[in-house]
């Protein structure tokens, strides 16, 4: 398996762990033929991420990441990849 291989699985693995997250959180996720880049936005009290169902893992991570980043997260479970992740981004 090629390092390229693992990184997209890799991604993908994520991705399972941030919609399940995200999900969670209340957060609904469309993914949908929208040939646009996608975004998170608010309509009217739920967020909602929208990106185009042939938009790579990493794109698809980083709006579902950026996503539960807007949300209270005092009483939300995370996994501790997800918390990393976070933390990381917040620094």
């Amino acid at each position: 398996m090629s390092a390229e291989d693992r990184n997209i699985g890799n991604h993908r693995e994520l991705f399972g762990l941030l919609y399940e997250t995200a999900v969670n959180a209340g957060i609904e996720v469309i993914e949908d033929r929208i040939n646009r880049k996608g975004g998170v936005c608010r309509l009217q009290e739920r967020l909602v991420v929208v990106y185009d169902a042939q938009a790579p893992f990493h794109e698809r991570n980083r709006l579902i990441l950026d996503a539960i980043s807007q949300v209270n997260r005092d009483y939300l479970y995370l996994p501790p990849r997800v918390r990393r992740l976070l933390e990381e981004d917040d620094a």
